[in-house]
């Protein structure tokens, strides 16, 4: 996360990081995971002023978290299943995602949940914006639209 000043903040994504604008925004701060503690107190903070604001907005029912996730494994260019190197790393990001989404559930918990992390889905070499254990194969974003599809016809019933 890079604090562009006291009040303004964005997601320092790798994509953001490799564009030029990169070097152009003014860094008043930047919080990155070295020190997940800190960075999930903070965190917090504001996940809480995110859900009463939203929460004023949407209600708690129709508000859907997807409890998204990393991959260690992925399709390479010939379809193989390889393994991320780095995999402590990986796993020690899972956690600090695991302990944002049950945050989250124990703030808001009648929200909609999306959770495909039982569904085995993998990496895929050739992911449209990049290759990454973060982003995985055409069929989970199949499955999540369908999911989408289905919370929304469904909150009729509810």
């Amino acid at each position: 996360m890079i604090w562009l000043d006291d009040q303004t903040a964005i997601t320092f994504s790798y994509f953001l990081e490799q564009t030029k604008l990169a070097d152009e925004l003014p860094c008043h701060r930047l919080m990155d995971h070295s020190n997940d503690d800190a960075f999930f107190e903070e965190w917090t903070y504001y996940a809480d002023l995110f859900i009463a604001e939203i929460k004023k907005i949407i209600p708690e029912e129709r508000i859907i978290l997807n409890k998204g996730g990393f991959t260690l494994t992925y399709y390479d260019e010939n379809r193989n299943i390889k393994s991320y190197p780095y995999q402590m790393g990986i796993q020690k990001a899972q956690f600090l995602w695991d302990r944002m989404n049950n945050y989250f559930l124990s703030q808001a918990p009648n929200v909609r949940v999306i959770d495909f992390s039982n569904k085995g889905y993998i990496g895929d070499y050739y992911y449209p914006f990049g290759h990454s254990f973060s982003h995985f194969e055409s069929d989970y974003y199949k499955d999540f639209l369908k999911e989408m599809i289905y919370i929304d016809q469904t909150d009729s019933f509810l």
